[in-house]
C-alpha cells in the first residue's frame, strides 16, 4: 500500500511540475511567438508595399526620357507665352495652303496688327492662362472651310494619342458675309482663345532631359589614371 501511495504522489508530482512548466514557462512564450508571427506578417505587408512602390518609380524612370519629350512637344500646343509670333506663322502658313487670303489681327485687349503690343493674358478655370484673338480671313466659302478645317487639325486625337501639330486654339465665333469685291468671296472673322501654361509653372516645372526639378545627375565617373571628366547638362526648350 505504501509502494502504491508513494507511486501516486510521484505522478501527482510529475503533473503538477509538467502543469506548473506549462503556464509558468511555455504560456508566455507562446503568446510571444504569436506577437512576433503578428510583427513579422506587418513587416512582410511593409516590405510588399515598398517594393510595389520602388517598382513603380522605377516605371516612371525608365519611362522619364519618353514622358519628358511628349510634354516638350504637348508645348507647341500650350506654350510657355502667348508666343504670337509662331501663332501667325501656322495660320498663314495654313492660309496660304489653302488659298485664303490673311488679312487682319487682333490680340488681346484690342492690339491690331501682327506688330501690336504685348498681348494680355488672363487666367482661366483650368488654371491656363488665356488669350483672346480676332483674325480676319478672304477667300471663298469652299477655301474657308477647308482653312477652319486645318485648324481643328492642330491638335486632335486620335486612338487615345494625342497628335500636336499646332496652337491649341479654341474657335468661338464665326461672323461671315460677302466680301466688297461680291460673290463668291467672302470676308470672314473668326475669335476665338489660345492658351499657355502658367507663368508660375513654365513648361516643365523646372524638370530638364537629364532629370526632374532638383535632381542631383549622376556624376561621370573619371578615366583611369586621369582626371575627372567635366559632365554638361543638356536642356532641351520647350517648343514653340
Amino acid at each position: 500500500m505504501t509502494k502504491n501511495k508513494t507511486l501516486l504522489i510521484a505522478v501527482v508530482a510529475t503533473a503538477a511540475a509538467m502543469a506548473a512548466f506549462w503556464f509558468l514557462a511555455l504560456a508566455p512564450k507562446r503568446e510571444e511567438v504569436k506577437t512576433l508571427d503578428s510583427q513579422i506578417a506587418a513587416k512582410n505587408t511593409e516590405i510588399a508595399t515598398a517594393q510595389s512602390t520602388l517598382a513603380g518609380y522605377r516605371k516612371s524612370k525608365d519611362n522619364y526620357g519618353k514622358n519628358y519629350a511628349t510634354v516638350v512637344r504637348l508645348g507647341k500646343a500650350v506654350p510657355e507665352d502667348a508666343d504670337i509670333r509662331s501663332l501667325l506663322v501656322q495660320l498663314d502658313a495654313e492660309a496660304g495652303g489653302t488659298n485664303v487670303d490673311f488679312r487682319t489681327i487682333e490680340i488681346g485687349a484690342g492690339a491690331t496688327g501682327a506688330a501690336a503690343g504685348a498681348p494680355t493674358a488672363t487666367t482661366g478655370t483650368a488654371g491656363f492662362e488665356q488669350t483672346g484673338f480676332k483674325f480676319t480671313f478672304k477667300g471663298t466659302y469652299e477655301n474657308l472651310r477647308s482653312f477652319m478645317a486645318r485648324m481643328e487639325r492642330f491638335v486632335n486625337l486620335r486612338n487615345e494619342k494625342m497628335n500636336v501639330t499646332g496652337r491649341l486654339l479654341r474657335l468661338e465665333t464665326v461672323d461671315m458675309q460677302v466680301d466688297a469685291a461680291g460673290y463668291p468671296k467672302i470676308m470672314a472673322q473668326i475669335s476665338g482663345t489660345s492658351y499657355q501654361v502658367p507663368a508660375n509653372q513654365g513648361l516643365t516645372a523646372g524638370a530638364t532631359q537629364a532629370g526632374p526639378a532638383g535632381a542631383t545627375p549622376a556624376a561621370t565617373p573619371a578615366p583611369a589614371g586621369g582626371p575627372s571628366v567635366p559632365t554638361t547638362t543638356a536642356t532641351v526648350p520647350g517648343a514653340k
